[in-house]
């Protein structure tokens, strides 16, 4: 007979510390169950990771799991399940045979709960409620935390298997806690036959801590006393803590008390042996099980252990119990040698939780990388070539600091310890849930949108700024319009060319005005708002308010204008996100909606992301983080210009990734500087404060961008690839890039989610306002070059740029085709002369993107601001200046803003003849 058969005749039962499915599926678990006695099965997320990640045993589901949209974690989960289900089912003859004693398979919390009580209760209910077997022990660690949520499953009903019992006090803690959840169901008349639990203290990493430290005193002596042998001591703290433990065991489950729980059926609560192979090849090969044998006890053994123990193993009864007088020397004298075993313990349990943390982030790891895999051309790519940056302790440290999981737990201090921006921060995290929350509002948008094409809209005018606006500019530039829907027009800018036009190409009475302002106060927004309704309300032909709507936060004084001047509908949007992170909320989805775009699928990409980007993949593999962190560590690394290259027909997703940079990381003298819109060119005209982000449709023809890319990776630039399998991809890149910028923002040191200095030249284009009302004397605010040589004097300007520089060039009028070519042309010759990164950023739309960057960032800019004449103007109702007077305030205010900084400005005012100035410049 097996020694392991013949252990149940010595009161011990043994366990397997293995499960696999293939374990399963070829027989092994159920015959060790009826040839060598196996009575129980323990796993854990370090003996999951190895059969999750070798193989391919688990594909066929994790591919299922992952088309169903499962994310990384619940597919970890779902096969753990499955798999303790079917090994709880070979062995539920074995419990009904010991009557609920034994038969038990172990499936463990999170490790990342291990100091979290209430978080350990609600996943060992949800576990156990999903496993729905009777013989299915759940595992929480005996930390101080644990200890109530131990006691209060017990109580519940769920059996407890106690884990990570390093000392002899924690161990007493977990049984008196089991003593006191069984009290507690007496007296409420509950059952406690059913009740079981057993405490497992971890034997062989004692003694692996403890030898390293008694190592550290081993000198060459020939002095025979013990005393002062510290290598006599090696390889005995760990039975000497077991069996001082086995002794308080006894002492605990005896007495009157004790005998008074059995009588109402109370089963004794056994102690586990853990850890029980032989880590130091030195010593015996069983020395954790031949010592151990006692009643009531269980002892968890690999595979290699239990079959040296069948073959020259000891069986002796009551083994545990001898030499226990030895047991309390063996602590006299690691005490006398200074070695606290106290603290020892608790290292020893830290390290626990951290070896199992580790064990589940590889887990998570593999299993993200199976899951995407499975999905193929379904999700988007990403692939980071690092040219030499570091990452790896900067995952270790976002991973130690669970920021993945603090940051999709809305946690507002991992940013800034000043409670004023915590509270800030804490009413800026909404973003995070807005796939789904936004995904339940897709039939009350897509009804709107019909009933807007039933009346026979042609057109749809968004009236905004920044994040209210650059969406709706994506949108119309990617998808275009679906055929029965209405034309998309953005207007951001208060030339009043740019007005004008708009108000030619439309028919006023069968358009639809969305006045978009989060805080409801926009300047620019409700300046448009007041002149098209005023227009729409002049042709007499429709009550003007039916051809409005409003899209703001609740209670802004643009809800009240929208009650008063009878707008068609109001959205409300949540006001707990900012304007640059409301991409998925009515701010982009309403215009979305307008113009025929299946909302809900850019919304199920969305999730998809937010499947990606999961807070339980550990940072490396999390696509959002990880990005995120290489945007971090470039910037702090000098490689601060994000240089962007896309695909043709998503080019204008640049510029909303332009606003959420720059006005996110922007401040504190730091920032990602975004670089979008620039042409492509050799290694040779690159500084090295380049990161270059190559982002593609694989349905265009990406070819000569993917070649120069290629070389410039091989210059040595770091390198970003994504690639996109459709347009409707984008809703899972704006969730990216959000994701990203947060991460960013953590290991830049910065706060993500302010633009302390946007309102500085918001307050500097009122005052001259006032001025202009006043005294009608605007233009002479302001130093302005007014000179037939524009080229020499910008070419002076420009001789103060230097390495890792970058030049704005900043255009407060309509950007028509021609003068958008002229700009890009001359941006090349600068950025090919100077070695520099250029930026053509149209004003004033700029103010409400790279604005704060230009004032809070570094100071490495060049700005470059040109204002010219409007052949005709355009009044505001109800103000005593003009959209052009509007336009020249906010240039020559944010001109000021820029000077008291001591930024390097220069302003070109290029008169009435613009194109022509614009020629001779390029």
């Amino acid at each position: 007979m097996k020694n392991t058969v013949s252990l149940l005749d010595y009161g011990q039962s043994y366990w397997l510390d293995n499960l696999t499915r293939g374990k399963i599926i070829n027989g092994e678990i159920k015959e060790r169950v009826t040839e060598q006695g196996l009575r129980g099965i323990t796993s854990n997320p370090s003996i999951f990771s190895k059969a999750f990640t070798s193989g391919d045993e688990y594909d066929n589901q994790i591919e299922k799991l992952a088309k169903e949209g499962k994310t990384s974690q619940e597919i970890y989960e779902a096969l753990t399940v499955s798999d303790v289900q079917n090994a709880c089912d070979i062995l539920l003859p074995v419990f009904d045979a010991s009557m609920g004693t034994d038969g038990f398979v172990s499936l463990e919390v999170s490790p990342y709960l291990a100091r979290d009580t209430q978080g350990s209760m609600i996943e060992a209910r949800r576990l156990y409620q999903a496993v729905n077997r009777v013989n299915c022990y759940i595992k929480i660690p005996g930390t101080r935390e644990g200890v109530p949520a131990i006691e209060e499953m017990l109580y519940e009903g769920v059996n407890i298997n106690i884990t990570l019992l390093f000392s002899i006090e924690n161990y007493e803690a977990v049984a008196l806690a089991y003593l006191r959840a069984l009290k507690r169901r007496l007296k409420e008349g509950k059952s406690l036959s059913n009740i079981v639990s057993v405490a497992s203290f971890f034997l062989s990493r004692i003694d692996v801590l403890v030898d390293q430290i008694l190592s550290h005193y081993i000198i060459s002596s020939d002095n025979p006393d013990a005393d002062s042998r510290p290598d006599l001591l090696m390889g005995k703290a760990g039975i000497a803590s077991a069996k001082l433990a086995y002794k308080r065991f006894k002492e605990i489950f005896q007495g009157k008390d004790w005998e008074e729980l059995v009588e109402k059926g109370a089963n004794i609560q056994r102690v586990l042996w853990a850890s029980t192979s032989t880590k130091n090849k030195l010593y015996k090969d069983v020395l954790y099980v031949d010592s151990l044998i006692g009643k009531d006890t269980v002892n968890t053994l690999p595979e290699e252990t239990i079959e040296d123990f069948n073959d020259h193993g000891s069986l002796k009864k009551d083994a545990i119990e001898e030499n226990i007088e030895e047991a309390y020397q063996v602590f006299d004298q690691l005490e006398r040698m200074h070695i606290d075993l106290k603290f020892v313990t608790q290292q020893l349990e830290n390290e626990g939780i951290q070896k199992f943390m580790d064990s589940y982030n590889s887990l998570i790891e593999g299993l993200e990388v199976k899951r995407l895999k499975a999905l193929g051309d379904h999700v988007p790519t990403q692939e980071i070539a690092l040219a030499g940056l570091d990452a790896k302790p900067v995952y270790a440290s976002l991973d130690e600091l669970h920021f993945g999981k603090r940051l999709f737990k809305q946690d507002p201090n991992l940013w800034k310890k000043d409670k004023e921006q915590i509270k800030e921060i804490s009413e800026r995290l909404g973003w995070l849930s807005l796939p789904e929350d936004s995904m339940k509002k897709l039939d009350e948008l897509n009804a709107f949108a019909q009933q807007i094409k039933t009346e026979g809209f042609k057109h749809v005018v968004l009236l905004g700024m920044g994040g209210s606006s650059l969406c709706s500019e994506v949108v119309k530039e990617s998808f275009g319009t679906a055929d029965g829907y209405m034309e998309l027009i953005v207007l951001d800018n208060v030339d009043p060319m740019a007005i004008l036009e708009v108000e030619k190409n439309i028919d006023m009475v069968k358009t639809l005005f969305i006045v978009a302002s989060k805080s409801g106060t926009t300047t620019e927004t409700l300046s448009f708002c007041k002149y098209f309704f005023e227009k729409l309300k002049a042709t007499g032909k429709v009550k003007p308010g039916n051809n409005f709507i409003a899209i703001t936060d609740n209670e802004t004084a643009l809800v009240k204008t929208a009650k008063e001047y009878k707008f068609r509908k109001i959205f409300v949007n949540p006001s707990d996100l900012g304007g640059r992170y409301s991409v998925l909320s009515d701010f982009g989805l309403v215009p979305m909606a307008l113009t025929g775009i299946d909302i809900g699928a850019l919304l199920q990409s969305a999730q998809r992301m937010q499947t990606s980007c999961n807070p339980t993949i550990p940072a490396n593999k999390n696509v959002g983080i990880s990005l995120g962190t290489i945007l971090g560590l470039s910037s702090k690394a000098g490689r601060d210009k994000v240089t962007f290259v896309l695909s043709n027909s998503i080019k204008s997703f640049g510029l909303w990734l332009e606003q959420l940079l720059a006005e996110s990381t922007g401040k504190e003298g730091k920032g990602l500087i975004p670089i979008q819109g620039e042409s492509l060119g050799t290694p040779e005209v690159y500084g090295k404060d380049r990161i270059f982000v190559h982002i593609i449709l694989t349905s265009d023809d990406n070819s000569e961008d993917t070649k120069k890319i290629s070389l410039l990776e091989k210059a040595g630039h770091p390198v970003i690839r994504i690639s996109l399998h459709d347009k409707l991809d984008l809703g899972g890149e704006f969730y990216r890039w959000e994701v990203a910028v947060a991460s960013a923002g953590i290991v830049m040191g910065i706060n993500p989610f302010d633009q302390p200095n946007v309102e500085e030249s918001k307050e500097n284009t009122r005052k001259l306002l006032k001025i202009q009302v006043s005294k009608g004397d605007l233009k002479n605010t302001a130093p302005t070059r007014e000179t037939e040589d524009i080229r020499g004097s910008i070419h002076t300007f420009l001789l103060q740029a230097k390495a890792n520089d970058y030049i704005a060039i900043l255009p407060y009028f309509l950007l028509t085709e021609s003068r958008k070519e002229l700009l890009q042309s001359w941006r090349k010759k600068i950025r090919d002369s100077f070695k520099v990164a250029t930026t053509l950023l149209e004003g004033p739309r700029y103010l409400h993107s790279t604005g704060q960057l230009h004032k809070g960032g570094p100071d490495s800019g060049l700005y470059i601001l040109f204002t010219g004449e409007s052949e005709e103007d355009v009044l505001i109702p109800d103000e005593e200046y003009s959209f052009a007077t509007l336009g020249l305030a906010e240039a020559i205010g944010d001109l000021k803003s820029l000077n008291d900084k001591g930024r390097r400005t220069i302003h070109i005012q290029l008169g009435k003849n613009i194109d022509n100035k614009l020629i001779k410049l390029a």
